[in-house]
């Protein structure tokens, strides 16, 4: 097998989004998938780039297959300055445990380190252990057993709610 990791192009949409689904398969929440394929090519490779992303590739035998991504953006810390959200990592299960996941993660750390970035932030679902106990021998801070952060979300109306009291 000879992988290689690489920045995702805009042809990589259709096998990213692929994957996306496979990962949401695995999270038990495949129904809450609403992208499209346009919609990463728009939002990933448009004017206006609001993600980042590389991806683990199999070519054998003349061909190629994307097995894994790992999709991140910039944020910023008021206390620190500029980091990076890594979004979604996945590598699908017939590649684990041959360090794919590991240099698509090594990849956005490189980047944090290129780009001067002060952290690295992801979300883990609480039943994922396997993933869990990989990013704490990585060894990354469980943000919810140290400093006892809550992850919150809006979406839909309560955006719309919030909106709506600004006077902009």
């Amino acid at each position: 097998m000879s992988v290689v990791v690489r920045k995702a192009i805009e042809s990589d949409c259709q096998g990213i989004l692929d994957l996306i689904t496979e990962l949401a398969v695995y999270e038990k929440m495949e129904d809450q998938v609403k992208m499209k394929v346009e919609t990463l090519r728009e939002d990933g490779f448009g004017n206006e780039k609001y993600f980042q992303c590389f991806v683990a590739e199999n070519q054998e035998n003349g061909s190629s297959k994307l097995i894994g991504y790992v999709l991140y953006y910039y944020i910023y810390s008021t206390w620190e300055g500029k980091c990076i959200y890594m979004e979604d990592l996945y590598v699908s299960p017939e590649y684990r445990g041959r360090g794919i996941g590991s240099k698509l993660m090594g990849s956005v750390c490189k980047t944090a380190v290129e780009k001067k970035c002060a952290r690295v932030h992801f979300a883990v679902l609480g039943w994922n252990k396997p993933s869990i106990d990989y990013y704490k021998r990585q060894d990354a801070i469980d943000l919810t057993e140290e400093e006892d952060w809550h992850l919150f979300r809006l979406t839909g109306s309560a955006i719309e709610k919030m909106a709506a009291k600004c006077d902009l």
